[in-house]
């Protein structure tokens, strides 16, 4: 996708600029031209849409999304079309990504990673009391603002993502296979747990610098992320607390009942190192 929407309408919301794009659509940064207030816009890619039943799940999901308010959570306001253009409406967050953060610097000393996986883990905790999993947590989504505060985003919106089987090209593009777990590769059901292997690669990546598999190929890293054991954090990077290293390997085991079970669990496990 282009730019070509900059300067548009959309109803009653200016397209000002691009944000970024991605695998779900392009995001912009607007204007509500009723209430006077920018939002962001995430525009999406049309050949997700023509599933009539995938869309009414995910237009539950996002009434689902849409109840979650929490400083740690970027609010998903509306679901809209205009002129064959089908686009959800979010509040707009100045500051930059975990992933960008990384890029810049490489790896995240323990206190920082720290500040990044307690603020984490109390969004997924908010969520899933609601019924939400987000099934996309990956440093993309992550928003830092200029005070530190960590803001998820896209809550509900990977559901538009789901197929028969993730293993399809469109699958892995949206879901993004180093940050997925074992269950969703295979396309198993995925619940609050599948959301904590994510956080555990997310935290994996800002410790060490690296995600815990890397491969030249996406079926050569799938394989790894089913048959591998990852490397524990503290044997990549010396300077890791060993009781945060093996937290972030039980995020990461291979099967659900392996893992920490709860986001509220790990909120606790993660206070009693701080």
């Amino acid at each position: 996708m282009s730019n070509s929407l900059v300067g548009q309408t959309l109803g009653h919301y200016k397209i000002l600029d691009q944000l970024g794009a991605g695998g779900m659509g392009v995001v912009y940064r607007a204007r509500d031209l009723e209430l006077d207030e920018e939002i962001a816009i995430k525009t999406l890619r049309p050949e997700l849409l023509t599933d009539a039943t995938l869309l009414a799940r995910f237009k539950d999901e996002i009434r689902l999304a849409r109840r979650l308010s929490d400083q740690n959570i970027v609010r998903t306001h509306d679901f809209g079309e205009w002129s064959g253009v089908c686009f959800l409406t979010m509040e707009y967050v100045e500051g930059i990504t975990v992933r960008e953060l990384l890029d810049t610097r490489g790896r995240l000393g323990t206190s920082s990673t720290l500040a990044i996986a307690t603020q984490l883990a109390h969004s997924l905790s908010v969520a899933h009391e609601h019924g939400v999993i987000h099934r996309d947590i990956k440093p993309q989504n992550l928003l830092l603002d200029d005070a530190g505060v960590l803001k998820v985003m896209d809550f509900g919106v990977a559901r538009l993502a789901e197929r028969s089987s993730t293993l399809t090209e469109v699958g892995l593009v949206l879901g993004t296979p180093a940050y997925m777990p074992p269950e969703q590769l295979l396309a198993e059901p995925v619940d609050a747990r599948s959301d904590l292997y994510a956080a555990g690669v997310v935290l994996y990546e800002c410790l060490t610098g690296k995600p815990p598999f890397e491969a030249a190929s996406v079926t050569s890293l799938v394989a790894k992320l089913l048959t591998q054991e990852a490397r524990p954090p503290v044997a990549v990077n010396a300077e890791i607390p060993p009781a945060l290293s093996a937290l972030i390997m039980r995020l990461l085991a291979k099967k659900p009942d392996d893992r920490v079970q709860s986001a509220a669990e790990l909120s606790q496990q993660l206070m009693a190192l701080g």
